[in-house]
Formats: C-alpha cells, sequence, structure tokens
C-alpha cells in the first residue's frame, strides 16, 4: 500500500522515485550510446568469414588468369555461395546468367570488411580481384574483376546480433543498479545499521543509548524517526531509574522499622522471663526471613532491570570453588555433602567470576535446601567446540517434569507445602537464569534416570 505523498515519509518516496528513474534512464541512455558505438562492429564480418572469401577470390584469381571461361563456370557452380565474377560494367565474366533478383541486389553491394545491415539476409559481398587479369581474358580493354558473393542466411552477423545486444543492455543495467545500490546503500542502509545497533545496545540494557546525534537534519525522515526513538530511550532509562529508586526507597523504608524491631526484641528479651524466649526467638526469625528476602528481591532487581558493565576473563573454576565451600560446607547438615570432580581443577572458564559465583552459589543451595538430609551433590563438566557447561546433580527426589521449565521463574514453588517448610521466596533459580543471561549461556533443568535433579550451566566460549 502506498504512503500518501503528504505524510511523513513524502520527500523519501519523491528520493526514491528520483532514484530509479535516473537508474532507468541511465540504463537506457548509457545502453544506446553503447549499442552505436558497437553496432558496426558487430555487423562486420568475422574474420573467419573473411578469410573464406579472401581464398575463394584467389581462386577465381587463379582461374581467370588461366583462361579458362569453362572451368570459371564450373568452379562457380561448384561452390557453397552464389558467386559471380563481374566487370566494371557488372557484366558475368563466365557468360552465366544471373538471376534478377541477384542483379536487383547488386545496387546494395557491401564491401568485405564494410558492416553489413540487419535486414537483409542474404547480402552481396565484393571481393575485388587482382587487377589486370581481364586482359587475361584476350580483352583489349584493361578492367578491375570483382567477385560478388551472395552471403548464406547463417553466416550473416546480424544472427547474432539480437543477443549481444541482450548481453550489453544486461551488463550496463546490472552495472548501473550496482552504482545506484551503493547510493541507495549510503542513504538508507547506514541509517538502518545506526538505527539496528541503537535498539541492540538499548535491549542489551544500555538505557544511556542515544542516536541522534549519527543522523543530518537534511535526512528528515531518519533524524525526526532517530530522535523519536532517543525520546523512547530517554522515557525507557527514566522509567528504570523510577523503579529502581522506588526499590531502593521501598527497602529502606522496610529496613529500618526492621532494624528497630531487633532492637526490641533484644530488649524485650533482656526484661521478659525465661518462659517467652520461644516467642521472641521466633520473632527474630522472621525478622531475619524478612531481611533475607529484601536482599533477594532487590539483587533480583538489579540482576533483571539494570546494565551490568561484566567483567569477562579467564580464571580456574577452583577459586569459586573455595569461596563457596568456605561458605556452603558450613551450612550443610551432617549427612549431606558436596563433590566436585577432581577435573575441575584444571578447567579455565571465560565468564564474569562475579556472577558465575552467584549462580552456583544459588543452585548449591538450592540443593542443599531441597534434596533431602540425607544427599550427596555432585560438581562436574562437560565441554564442546561452543562452550562449558557445568553440572550440578543431586540424588534427592527430583521435581515434577512439567515444573522443569517453569522452576526458573520467579516466586516459583513446585511444592508449597514442603518448600515453605523449607524457607525460601521462589528466587534463588530466576537469579541464576538471569546471571547466566548476562552470561550470554542458559541454564537448564532435568530429572536424572536414576533419581534426582540435575541443573546445566551453559557459558559459552
Amino acid at each position: 500500500m502506498l504512503l500518501p505523498i503528504s505524510g511523513l515519509f513524502s520527500q523519501l518516496q519523491f528520493k526514491l522515485f528520483n532514484y530509479f528513474a535516473i537508474s532507468l534512464l541511465a540504463i537506457l541512455l548509457i545502453a544506446t550510446a553503447i549499442e552505436s558505438l558497437v553496432l558496426n562492429k558487430l555487423l562486420t564480418l568475422p574474420q573467419s568469414t573473411q578469410q573464406q572469401l579472401t581464398t575463394l577470390a584467389d581462386q577465381a584469381s587463379q582461374l581467370v588468369t588461366e583462361g579458362d571461361i569453362e572451368a570459371l563456370a564450373e568452379w562457380e557452380k561448384r561452390q557453397d555461395f552464389t558467386l559471380y565474377i563481374l566487370d566494371n560494367d557488372l557484366r558475368v565474366i563466365s557468360q552465366r546468367e544471373m538471376h534478377p533478383h541477384f542483379i536487383f541486389k547488386l545496387k546494395y553491394l557491401k564491401q568485405l570488411k564494410q558492416p553489413l545491415g540487419d535486414r537483409v539476409q542474404k547480402p552481396l559481398i565484393g571481393v575485388p580481384l587482382s587487377p589486370h587479369l581481364y586482359d587475361k581474358l584476350g580483352q583489349q580493354q584493361p578492367q578491375d574483376l570483382t567477385l560478388v558473393v551472395q552471403l548464406n542466411a547463417n553466416l550473416h552477423p546480424a544472427q547474432q546480433l539480437s543477443t549481444s545486444l541482450w548481453i550489453i543492455r544486461t551488463l550496463v543495467g546490472l552495472a548501473v543498479l550496482l552504482m545506484f545500490t551503493s547510493i541507495l546503500s549510503k542513504y538508507l542502509i547506514t541509517p538502518l545499521k545506526h538505527l539496528q545497533s541503537g535498539t541492540q545496545a538499548l535491549a542489551s540494557g544500555k538505557l544511556d543509548t542515544r542516536i541522534a546525534q549519527n543522523f543530518s537534519a537534511r535526512e528528515h525522515e531518519f533524524y525526526r524517526l532517530a530522535t523519536e526513538f532517543d525520546h523512547m530511550a530517554e522515557q525507557v532509562q527514566q522509567s528504570m531509574l523510577n523503579q529502581q529508586r522506588l526499590v531502593r526507597d521501598v527497602s529502606h523504608e522496610l529496613r529500618t522499622p526492621l532494624a528497630r524491631q531487633e532492637i526490641a526484641l533484644h530488649l524485650l528479651e533482656k526484661q521478659l522471663a525465661g518462659s517467652h524466649s520461644t516467642l521472641i526467638s521466633r520473632l527474630a526469625h522472621e525478622n531475619v526471613e524478612m531481611s533475607s528476602l529484601i536482599n533477594t528481591m532487590l539483587n533480583f532487581s538489579r540482576l533483571n532491570n539494570a546494565y551490568i558493565e561484566l567483567n569477562i576473563k579467564a580464571f580456574p573454576i577452583n577459586e569459586i570453588q573455595t569461596r563457596i565451600l568456605n561458605d556452603i560446607e558450613f551450612e550443610a547438615k551432617e549427612h549431606q555433602s558436596i563433590i566436585w570432580d577432581p577435573m575441575l581443577n584444571t578447567l579455565i572458564v571465560n565468564a564474569d567470576q562475579s556472577l558465575l559465583l552467584r549462580a552456583m552459589d544459588n543452585v548449591l543451595r538450592n540443593a542443599l535446601k531441597y534434596a533431602g538430609e540425607h544427599c550427596t551433590i555432585l560438581v562436574s563438566y562437560t565441554q564442546n567446540a561452543a562452550g562449558v557447561t557445568l553440572v550440578i546433580a543431586d540424588d534427592g527426589p527430583g521435581i515434577d517434569k512439567l515444573e522443569l521449565e517453569t522452576v526458573f521463574n520467579p516466586f516459583t514453588r513446585m511444592d508449597d507445602a514442603r518448600h515453605s517448610s523449607q524457607g525460601g521466596y521462589g528466587l534463588g533459580l530466576a537469579i541464576v537464569k538471569q546471571s547466566m543471561k548476562l552470561l550470554g549461556g542458559e541454564v537448564t533443568a532435568e530429572n536424572q534416570e536414576t533419581g534426582g535433579l540435575k541443573i546445566n550451566l551453559f557459558i559459552p566460549n
């Protein structure tokens, strides 16, 4: 559907129309000019045909030199061409009779190297014989003789003229279109690339991305589109900043009364008798849980809504192992154990260490919490050309097959009764998913055939 000429893109429509009109006109003019330059060359007999006719002329000269008229007439009849040897008065030397149409076409006799017309299918070609041959036939007055050959239709260069002209037009069209395509690329593709890079940067979280400075005000349509993009990016950035400020303010407003409540509980514990210690401990535990929930929500909000400058570098995975085990093994229960594959000691990964540490820490804590009081967690890896996959597998009950995809959604709990008793808010694996996304990888979950849940953390090379 055509855009209205009075709309935003009217100037662009006009420019595109001009480009295509100029390119079409250029194709026609250039092709016509080239055709006029090469037409004579295309309608000239090829060297092979010229050589063939020259050879016939040499044979005719030899026969005239010998003066045998009957042999000359027989020779003329044997040739693949209709031909005669004529004197200056256009009389046939061999005394053979010429067809009236042949006589008529003598008015349009062409020389051997002269361009032929494209209308006559069988033109007459004149090839001069050696001079002073006429007296060999016993004539008193010497005359110049000419071998006149009626060219066969299949040898006429016009047979290939149409193909040659179409080749010229095609080549000219391609050359002109290539030239105007490069011009259009500069005018259209370059601004679109700026717009594409801007949208990609904005989608990756760089909310301060602006692109209007890459466009000229003379490119009215693209400049206006770029300014609209910048306005949109500014609105998105402001909205995200307001959201982050709101989360920060709300967390501050929640933490302040929690801190006061914690102080009040300490004071109350000192004043009340021991019979109330259980209730006070319960209140203190709920206070800690609320503080932990606030911290977890803040972490998830930062990962999900803010642009994070990644510090991607190569490092040995055992650096993470040491930091994780110092905290997690202290929290593990008596019959819970974490086993690291010895091969991990030599593994080098290319990632942001803090994000990968957070992801692995959350997965391991999740396994300790839900795999059962008697469980073994095995940390291993696989590697291929695409990257490294860290595998964290437990021997717990696993989860329902239908919930393997939703387990990484925020606030997801597979079994509310069991999981609420274990604590947690359904944000741990959501943080893992977002952390791996920022690393350019992914996280997947699957149940093992022998029982238990397996989490795969893929890190691209």
